[in-house]
C-alpha cells in the first residue's frame, strides 16, 4: 500500500482513471478534490505504483475520530484486481473495521467482495444501487445562458452555514447529527445553489457538491415542483465543477422519477450504477 502525495503522480493518476468511467468516477472525484485543495483532507491509496490496480482515497485514520461517524469514515472506491482489493481491504493501515463507515463507488460487482471481507470483521451491511448519471463537457453558449438565469421573483445564490438543518432535514441519508456535520462542512468548503424567493426567509430549493465532486443533496419543496428549479441548479453545479475541471455526476434512486427526468433535462446521460455500502455494528443505527 502507498500513499500517494506528489502532484505530478496525482495528475498522472487522475488522467489514467479518466479512462476507467464510469467505473472509476468516485474514486477520479474524490481524487479531484485533492487536487484542487483537499478541504476535507482526504488521502489517495494505491495496490502499487505506477501500475496500480486499486485506488481508495479516504480520510487519514487520525482525522476518522468518531467510530459512529460513516458521514467522515468514508471510502471512495475502484479496483480493477479483486485480489489486490482483499489486500487492501485487509490492511488496517488502510481500512479501521472496528468503525462504522461506508464505501461508495460505481463497481456493482465488487458487491460481493466487500460482503465477504466486512463479514469476517462482524460487520452487518447496508446496500443503495441508485441508477448514475455523467454529463459532459458544457459549450460557451449553455455556460452563458446558465449565469442569465434569474427573475425578479427567483434568484440563485450559494447555501449558507445556518441553513444546512433544512438540507439536512430533506435528505434521505440524512436527518442526524453527524450529517449535519458533514452537510456545514460540504457548505463551508464545497460549491452549493439554491433558490431563494422574494419574501421568503428560507431556500425553495437546492443543490451541493460533496468531497467526491458528486452533485448531491437536490431537493424542491413541493409548492415549487415542476418548474425546472432542478433542471437550473444542476446546470449551475455543472458549470461550478466544468471551471475546476472536475468529472460532473448525480445519482438517484431508481422509483424518483421526476429527479430522473430533471437529470436528463440538464443533458446528463444515464450510464451506470452508483453503490454506497455501510457498514456497521450490530447495535448501531442507520
Amino acid at each position: 500500500m502507498l500513499v500517494l502525495t506528489c502532484s505530478s503522480k496525482l495528475a498522472t493518476l487522475r488522467r489514467l482513471l479518466v479512462h476507467s468511467f464510469p467505473e472509476s468516477l468516485k474514486a477520479c472525484g474524490a481524487l479531484h478534490h485533492v487536487i484542487i485543495g483537499n478541504p476535507f483532507k482526504l488521502e489517495v491509496l494505491v495496490d502499487q505504483w505506477p501500475d496500480f490496480s486499486t485506488v481508495i482515497c479516504r480520510p487519514s485514520l487520525e482525522d476518522m475520530k468518531d467510530p459512529s461517524d460513516h458521514y467522515t469514515n468514508t471510502y471512495f472506491l475502484f479496483s480493477k484486481d479483486l485480489q489486490h482489493l482483499r489486500q487492501m481491504l485487509e490492511d488496517p493501515r488502510v481500512v479501521n473495521w472496528k468503525q462504522d463507515l461506508q464505501i461508495q463507488g460505481c463497481q456493482p460487482a465488487l458487491g460481493g467482495l466487500l460482503q465477504e471481507v466486512s463479514s469476517r470483521h462482524g460487520r452487518q451491511i447496508h446496500t443503495t444501487s441508485n441508477f448514475l448519471y455523467m454529463r459532459d463537457r458544457m459549450t460557451d453558449e449553455e455556460l452563458e445562458n446558465i449565469n442569465s438565469i434569474s427573475s425578479n421573483e427567483l434568484w440563485y445564490t450559494p447555501l449558507l452555514v445556518h441553513e444546512a438543518p433544512l438540507v439536512n432535514s430533506r435528505w434521505a441519508f440524512g436527518m442526524n447529527q453527524r450529517s449535519l456535520r458533514f452537510i456545514e462542512r460540504c457548505i463551508q468548503n464545497l460549491p452549493t445553489i439554491c433558490v431563494r424567493k422574494k419574501g421568503l426567509d428560507q431556500p425553495i430549493a437546492w443543490g451541493l457538491i460533496e468531497n467526491s465532486m458528486e452533485i448531491r443533496m437536490g431537493y424542491t419543496c413541493s409548492d415549487y415542483r415542476n418548474l425546472g428549479l432542478a433542471h437550473n441548479i444542476l446546470l449551475k453545479l455543472a458549470a461550478a465543477n466544468y471551471e475546476k475541471e472536475a468529472p460532473t455526476y448525480v445519482d438517484t434512486a431508481p422509483d424518483n422519477i421526476p429527479g430522473q427526468a430533471a437529470i436528463l433535462k440538464a443533458g446528463f446521460q444515464l450510464i451506470g450504477r452508483w453503490e454506497q455500502c455501510y457498514f456497521k455494528q450490530k447495535s448501531s443505527k442507520y
